[in-house]
């Protein structure tokens, strides 16, 4: 396949600062929303009930068991319950169990939170029944806050420690390899991270989608998918540092982006064709979470290319300016010159000048290719 990439002169590092307004604008409009209209919290973070119910017959054939969660999900919602359904059972005997979790008022207490579920779970039984004769009940559950609190909690302490571990491993292959012991490409990479994060918070905050525990999985997988891109376009850096060292650091990442712009666009699109066929034939079940998985890839790819490496050529540029800036600062030793000392010997005839030597033009060539490099560097 052609790379449209390659050797092009789009100038990617010189825009910059479109593309950072471009991340900016996203981010403000996202956690605009987040304040305004909130996160759709799901049941597994708002607490609520769970529900059993066991059928008569099990169900073997999976289309039978399609349309049975389709007709119990129609029930439900009919009687105005916010519900996450699904089917259970043996793995052999076909599946003959129904599980309705539901919502419950966050802020109720802990009985009556029971009563609240329990009276879900007896309005749920009586419409069962008119589509399933012989469906019983097999008991109710109350998920209460403390549960849906340390959910939350060690959601955040997963994404924070894998943002963590990434950034202590590109410190060590990166920052360590050049000998100095600094965070620039680290922090770059997870700069871009958190990016990708809040725009993701933010369009689900935008669309309204439930925010669950697939949720979560598909952050943790967005924050793997956007740093391995990152890596990859860091590695060309590295190697070109090698290969063009007569360039600026700028122009080195413009050309590596260029080299790596074909196999990011490649992959990320190879990746959402996966995943759009898995929103639009996966079922509702896995609906939410491939959407944000395919919000989270395209951000992702973005936030590599346009975001990630343009955030490593400002730093590089502020500390090669402050390196200059300390070099003109620091004040040059004077030199004393001492007096010529006096001939002694024969003078020079009256009115006759010493002869004095030309240079050789290879010496002034030499002079003139060692200023040009200096004041390139």
């Amino acid at each position: 396949m052609p790379d449209f990439f390659r050797g092009r002169g789009w100038n990617l590092v010189g825009s910059r600062r479109i593309w950072f307004a471009i991340s900016i604008l996203l981010i403000l409009v996202g956690m605009t929303c987040w304040k305004v209209r909130g996160l759709n919290y799901g049941i597994d973070f708002t607490g609520g009930g769970l529900l059993r119910y066991r059928l008569a017959h099990p169900i073997t054939s999976l289309d039978e068991q399609n349309r049975t969660l389709s007709a119990v999900r129609q029930m439900v919602d009919q009687l105005h319950i916010r519900n996450d359904i699904q089917l259970a059972g043996p793995a052999l005997g076909g599946k003959n169990m129904i599980f309705v979790r539901t919502q419950v008022d966050p802020k109720a207490g802990d009985q009556q939170r029971y009563l609240e579920v329990r009276k879900q779970g007896q309005d749920v039984l009586a419409s069962l029944q008119q589509r399933f004769p012989g469906v019983a009940n097999a008991g109710y559950e109350v998920v209460g806050s403390v549960v849906s609190e340390e959910l939350v909690w060690r959601a955040l302490m997963a994404v924070g420690l894998g943002s963590i571990l990434v950034m202590i491993w590109i410190m060590i292959r990166y920052d360590f390899f050049f000998g100095q012991v600094s965070l620039k490409w680290a922090f770059s990479a997870i700069v871009a991270l958190l990016h990708d994060v809040l725009v993701l918070v933010g369009a689900f905050a935008l669309l309204q989608r439930e925010v669950n525990s697939p949720f979560v999985a598909a952050i943790l997988t967005v924050v793997g998918y956007s740093v391995h891109d990152t890596i990859v376009i860091f590695d060309r850096i590295r190697e070109n540092l090698k290969l063009h060292k007569g360039r600026t650091f700028g122009e080195t990442t413009n050309i590596s982006l260029l080299e790596t712009m074909a196999r990011s666009v490649n992959t990320v699109l190879t990746v959402e064709f996966t995943l759009l066929a898995l929103a639009l034939f996966g079922g509702p079940t896995l609906q939410d979470f491939s959407i944000a998985l395919i919000i989270g890839v395209t951000i992702g790819a973005y936030s590599s290319i346009f975001n990630a490496s343009q955030i490593l050529v400002v730093l590089k540029n502020m500390e090669t300016r402050g390196r200059e800036a300390r070099a003109a600062a620091t004040p040059r030793p004077t030199r004393i010159r001492q007096p010529a000392p006096v001939a002694v010997g024969p003078q020079p005839a009256a009115g006759r000048e010493p002869a004095v030597t030309a240079a050789s033009p290879k010496k002034v060539q030499k002079a003139g290719a060692a200023k040009k490099r200096k004041r390139r560097y």
